[in-house]
């Protein structure tokens, strides 16, 4: 950047200390020539911009206002712009879609706004120093502020480097300046706000929880001997309240002492319901807990949960098949109605979680193999045949050289000298009735090596909590969802599948009409009925660090 020679005394003027500035013409170039000397001492200074908050988009402000050549976006004439008090606004509302109104130095700014403006109706004069740090920790906030609304406040690369999640493409920088040269800076913003219902449905609940937290949450329950119609006392009028407080509940104070009633357990049955629990009706331990979750861990859970939807490509497809993973439940998405649902089972704890995926489902297998991994070759099947040679015969697993994929006679291999370290197999199981993966298999591309499968133990579909396989997910009804893919592949119809299946032959079905599928992670959401569900954090995602705000809000 050239520096007229008459400016030159303004960097070692700065560097000295604060100065005040009569109001002149030239005030946006001195302003021009703060932003400069600020920008330019960051590069190894100690003092940063944003020191007072946790958070700061350094790299990309620094890299805004250079090529910026060191314009001021939010001043103008020593006087702070209008955008500048709507986008502030806007900040401080950022709790509305889960965000801590601080991350983005509202604070800060606002102290700022009330000295640059003090300084104007007490002595007409101008701090070019001051508007240069106001507007640069405004662009900060607005860069920051873009970013958590477009990719999330979490980074799932950081805190799930597991999972493949698919980054979206916004270039944050470009974005901030087309919205400058259309002059449509705060109205920008809004079209980073997902569009998918699902957003919107928690943001509305999250606003319901953020004013219970404001008049002060609820009760926690004592515990005790279960709740349950014919219950008196005590207990059972801190149970309604805490069941009112959420609006699912309407309460007869009048009623002494309380008394747990029909319509109480009718609303416990339905809170256990929108936490995936037993139904009962009866206040049991673990209904206890799930009652006695503060709303201050709803709140998290509900931001966390919307956080999560950002990650989610920003469109996910006409049609598009939907896992989640702690609801153990599949859908199939059509315009805006649930073309299929079943139940699933999903990966289990440790290595053998189910990841995050967004893919397409491209291929189905008929009468797969099962390439048995070497962990779960290794750590489970090495000692059931160790106990009984006869084990991989049983269940038609082939044993091969993995160096050049020629069969080996298992017979020949002296299984008690085969130890975890030194196993150098790969077992192959073949199509049939005992193979693991059922007799049908659902392809798409992905890193984690995962599919949908049908399975040889059906009976696993009726338990509650279903995190039981290695991280592939198995489907409860298999035919149903690949005659719903198969609709469309020319010379392929219900019949013919069903017969090519019952032949017993491995066979692969390329599909004319791939179809997006999601795998996602989500521990709280509301359903078409509009009942706020939560279900447990199976794999202990919600426990990152994630502060949430909780505002004053009016009773």
């Amino acid at each position: 950047m050239e520096i007229n020679a008459k400016k030159l005394w303004l960097p070692l003027a700065i560097a000295l200390g604060h100065i005040s500035f009569s109001y002149a013409e030239s005030i946006d170039n001195m302003e021009s020539m703060a932003i400069a000397t600020k920008v330019g001492s960051l590069n190894g200074s100690t003092r940063m911009m944003c020191s007072k908050t946790t958070r700061c988009s350094l790299t990309q402000t620094t890299q805004f206002y250079t090529a910026h050549n060191y314009l001021p976006v939010w001043t103008a004439a020593g006087r702070i712009k209008p955008e500048a008090d709507k986008l502030l606004t806007l900040l401080r509302h950022s709790y509305e879609d889960g965000l801590n109104p601080f991350d983005y130095h509202t604070k800060e700014l606002k102290e700022m706004e009330q000295q640059i403006n003090n300084g104007l109706q007490t002595s007409n004069s101008i701090d070019p120093v001051l508007l240069a740090e106001y507007d640069i920790t405004m662009s900060d906030a607005y860069l920051l502020y873009a970013r958590h609304m477009e990719f999330g406040r979490i980074d799932p690369l950081v805190n799930y480097p597991d999972w493949q999640v698919s980054r979206r493409s916004l270039n944050i920088l470009d974005f901030y300046n087309q919205a400058i040269a259309q002059n449509n800076l705060v109205g920008s913003l809004s079209k980073l706000t997902p569009t998918y219902s699902g957003y919107a449905d928690l943001k509305a609940q999250l606003a319901k929880y953020q004013k219970i937290a404001s008049n002060g949450g609820w009760q926690t329950i004592p515990a005790g001997k279960d709740l349950k119609i014919g219950s008196i006392g005590n207990r059972v009028e801190i149970l309604q309240k805490r069941l009112a407080a959420t609006e699912d509940y309407t309460q007869d104070d009048t009623e002494q002492p309380a008394k747990y009633d029909e319509d109480t357990a009718k609303t416990v049955k339905q809170f256990q319901h929108n936490n995936g629990l037993k139904v009962t009706g009866v206040v049991d331990k673990v209904t206890l807990q799930a009652l006695n979750v503060s709303v201050e861990m709803r709140i998290k859970q509900i931001q966390l949960n919307m956080d999560r939807l950002r990650w989610l490509p920003s469109n996910l497809g006409d049609k598009y098949l939907m896992v989640n993973i702690p609801s153990y439940s599949l859908v199939i998405v059509n315009g805006q109605q649930i073309d299929l649902s079943m139940p699933v089972i999903v990966g289990g704890g440790g290595n053998n979680k189910t990841c995050v995926v967004n893919s397409k489902i491209t291929t189905l297998e008929l009468n797969p193999f099962w390439g048995i991994p070497n962990r779960i070759a290794t750590k489970e099947y090495l000692s059931k045949i160790q106990k009984d040679p006869s084990y991989l015969e049983q269940h038609n697993i082939r044993v091969f050289n993995p160096k050049n994929n020629q069969e080996i006679d298992p017979t020949g291999i002296d299984w008690q000298k085969v130890t975890q370290t030194n196993f150098n197999y790969f077992l192959r199981q073949d199509p049939g009735k005992k193979n693991a993966l059922g007799k049908l298999k659902f392809l798409f591309p992905n890193d984690c090596g995962i599919y949908l499968h049908d399975t040889s133990n059906p009976n696993l579909f009726g338990k509650k909590a279903r995190s039981l396989s290695h991280g592939c997910v198995r489907v409860s009804q298999p035919l149903v969802l690949a005659d719903y893919l198969i609709s469309s592949t020319p010379n392929w119809d219900d019949d013919k599948l069903e017969s090519a299946i019952n032949t017993g032959k491995h066979r692969w079905v390329k599909l004319a009409d791939p179809l997006e599928i999601h795998i996602i992670y989500q521990t709280a959401w509301v359903e078409s009925s509009g009942q706020l569900q939560y279900r447990n954090d199976i794999y202990k995602a919600d426990a990152v660090d994630f502060p949430i705000y909780i505002p004053k809000l009016a009773k």
